[in-house]
């Protein structure tokens, strides 16, 4: 920042007068600045030399009265660069004798209007405001949305309204908690509406002093039961139900419509909270919840009259966004959501209930370990770079590694030296140090990521049990994602990883059953393009890397090469290219060229399905899952660069997206199966393409073979789907 400063001050700080500082600095150097300096020669050493001779010139045409005879050495050697670091950091006074500054003003209109449609687009909402400071153009006349939110706090007020929902009455119904544990956190009241002109919300467990009347629970859940016999519409329903199921015993529904589902399903690329939609659809601004709710304070501490407006207008605007959405979208998409992501919903809810065990010895012996190998690889790290700091940050460690041990190939950023993975595996062979940084972040992630948050879950559980969230709209491929902890990320191919799903246990007098499908996304390859080569291998079961590696490297090296294979195999999938697969098998562009181009060759129909998929995207802005769920890219306005994006995506939704379809048909039936024939074990977890049962130890095998043939069934395609079967007792034995 701009700051003066006396001569006396310049003295104190650096040494030598202002005058002198020029040269000085052209001694010193300056590393944020990529100025170069004289190489060994710090500020004590600089400011001696420019007290004594004033200038470069002065040093250079007295160098044998400079100092000791290494500094001499130091000087010459730096010579050029010492007069270059003076040149970078003069202030140049030649550069605009000619200069007319008026020409360069800027034109009295907003530059950031052009880019409007953009931040519109991507509800930017400052950059809104920025863009449409003094427009001169006309806006465009907004309709105001309204509707009458109405409090009810008696039960005959309830019931009289209550009474008129018939089973046809489309009801959107939002509940208020005191949080978001819904195993634990309270109702606080819920809201409902039956049209968009008006919302009601029904007061339950408010608490503040003066607090007006309210329904008693009792009557609440007499009238939440006969709201969810009518065709019952929400926003994130899998919350509002798992609340009712487990903490007020309410009857299991399939709902009728989740307005968050019907987005996603519209664009699952776009945002799908009420908020945004309610921005998208209608230019309505919903009221904040932060500025409902105090920051300490519950949802049961806001008077009841502020909480009815923002519960009824929850409950109103979703009615609102469900008919928009009926009306936009496509009878298949409303097809696959009522076939297959409402019977979902509670699927994922009952996951969610059940959790999975964890040892918690295991845990704290892990973290013992790790927290030791931790502080020796700590300790290693300062003896090789005989300096001590703090290794986590990225600055620091920055400064140790391109400045201190004055390593090559530093990128420096705004924030300093870039020490990414990718840099410092570049480094891997330039300093001893640098392997054990990368295992330092490994043992540092595993314990700060996994083994810690792990273990102070465990153990506010009775049972040691951690209970995941899924998010069914939350990748655009139709993947389930899981957070709080997020159970799917992790490490399967490290030792720590897999030390990490030992903890991972079933409880006593039951196994854990792994049920994975087997190469699906190559076998959707073969279904989907109809590749007799493909078709062939996987209808004779044969090693579909075997075969790949056969076609392209002969009989002769094929068992050499079935791991270039798999790469390949893979890498197509994902749209990989000649670059990424040249990195990965450690070849050169060229002859990953070579192998993509003869991979095209042997599997000729292969080349042709891709490519209609890609032309799908320019032609019609969207490709389809083998449910014909659908993935929007706008090509068409999209720049070079997302253009290629879109290429890779697409092609990547086709098959991760099919693979997703799949499971879900899977454990949709496989949930179903274990409710009809009470069976004694649950479905835990869904890890991608894999299903984690516990299952009574006793029964365990003959379910493992129901259960496979239920997933190897679930779709008739023209290749057979396989599935791997594992048990153990803990998810470390499972493979």
């Amino acid at each position: 920042k701009k700051k003066e400063i006396t001569e006396q001050e310049c003295i104190d700080k650096f040494g030598v007068k202002p005058k002198d500082f020029i040269n000085f600095q052209a001694i010193l150097g300056d590393s944020s600045d990529n100025v170069p300096g004289v190489k060994g020669i710090g500020q004590k050493g600089a400011s001696k030399l420019i007290n004594e001779f004033h200038t470069l010139e002065n040093i250079y045409n007295n160098i044998e009265k400079c100092g000791t005879p290494r500094t001499q050495k130091l000087l010459l050697e730096s010579k050029d660069k010492a007069f270059l670091s003076r040149d970078l950091v003069r202030m140049r006074t030649d550069i605009f004798k000619d200069f007319d500054l008026d020409s360069f003003a800027f034109e009295d209109k907003n530059y950031l209007s052009c880019l409007l449609d953009d931040f519109q687009k991507f509800e930017m909402k400052n950059a809104i405001k920025k863009a449409t400071t003094n427009r001169d153009i006309e806006e465009k006349p907004q309709t105001k949305l309204s509707f009458e939110d109405i409090t009810i706090d008696s039960a005959k007020k309830l019931f009289e309204i209550i009474d008129n929902i018939t089973p046809d009455t489309v009801v959107a119904f939002d509940t208020e908690t005191m949080g978001l544990d819904t195993k634990t956190d309270k109702m606080v009241g819920f809201s409902f509406a039956i049209d968009d002109s008006k919302a009601y919300y029904v007061p339950i467990e408010h608490s503040y002093l003066g607090v007006t009347e309210q329904i008693p629970i009792d009557d609440a859940l007499k009238a939440i039961e006969k709201i969810l016999k009518a065709k019952v519409v929400g926003q994130n329903l899998k919350f509002d139900l798992s609340l009712l199921y487990y903490q007020y015993n309410i009857e299991e529904i399939t709902p009728f419509a989740d307005t968050m589902i019907l987005a996603w399903l519209l664009n699952p690329s776009s945002k799908v909270g009420l908020d945004s939609l309610a921005k998208k659809f209608f230019d309505y601004e919903m009221k904040p919840f932060k500025d409902m709710v105090k920051k300490g304070e519950t949802f049961a501490s806001v008077d009841i009259e502020l909480a009815t407006f923002y519960a009824s207008e929850d409950a109103w605007m979703t009615y609102k966004v469900y008919k928009k959405l009926d009306e936009l979208l496509l009878p298949q998409l409303k097809d696959e959501a009522k076939t297959v992501e409402y019977p979902f919903i509670n699927v994922l809810i009952k996951m969610e209930q059940r959790g999975i065990k964890l040892d918690l010895e295991k845990l704290k012996e892990s973290k013992s370990v790790l927290s030791l190998k931790i502080k020796e690889l700590t300790e290693e790290i300062y003896k090789l770079t005989d300096s001590e700091f703090n290794i986590k940050s990225t600055q620091q460690l920055g400064e140790v590694l391109f400045t201190h041990l004055g390593l090559k190939g530093g990128k420096k950023t705004k924030t300093g030296y870039s020490t990414n993975e990718k840099v410092l595996n570049s480094l891997k062979n330039e300093h001893k140090v640098i392997p054990k940084i990368l295992k330092y972040r490994t043992v540092q992630k595993i314990l700060s990521t996994y083994v810690e948050p792990l273990l102070k879950l465990a153990q506010k559980d009775k049972n040691s049990r951690v209970y995941t969230s899924f998010l069914q709209t939350g990748t655009a491929t139709g993947r389930l994602s899981s957070k709080n902890p997020n159970l799917q990320n992790i490490p399967v191919r490290s030792e720590l990883g897999r030390t990490i799903r030992e903890a991972f246990i079933a409880k006593d007098g039951y196994k854990l059953l792994s049920i994975d499908y087997s190469q699906i996304e190559l076998r959707l390859l073969a279904h989907f393009s109809k590749d007799s080569a493909l078709v062939e291998a996987f209808q004779n079961g044969l090693d579909i890397h075997t075969t790949t590696a056969i076609k392209l490297f002969g009989e002769k090296e094929a068992k050499a090469k079935r791991s270039f294979a798999k790469s390949i195999n893979f890498g197509i999938l994902y749209g990989m290219g000649s670059k990424k697969l040249s990195d990965e098998l450690g070849i050169s562009s060229r002859e990953a060229k070579e192998i993509i181009q003869n991979y095209f060759d042997s599997f000729p129909t292969v080349k042709n399905f891709l490519e209609q998929i890609q032309n799908q995207v320019k032609e019609q802005g969207f490709v389809e899952t083998i449910l014909k769920r659908r993935r929007i890219f706008d090509y068409q306005n999209a720049n070079g660069m997302q253009k290629a994006s879109f290429m890779r995506e697409s092609i990547n939704t086709v098959f991760q997206g099919s693979a997703a379809d799949l499971i879900k048909l899977s454990m949709i039936e496989i949930e179903q199966y274990i409710q009809d024939k009470s069976i004694d074990g649950d479905m835990l977890l869904q890890i991608h393409d894999e299903l984690i049962f516990e299952i009574k130890e006793e029964i365990v095998e003959k379910v493992a073979s129901k259960f496979k043939y239920i997933m190897e069934n679930i779709l008739e395609l023209d290749i057979p789907l396989e599935c791997s079967v594992s048990i153990g007792d803990s998810w470390g034995e499972l493979k």
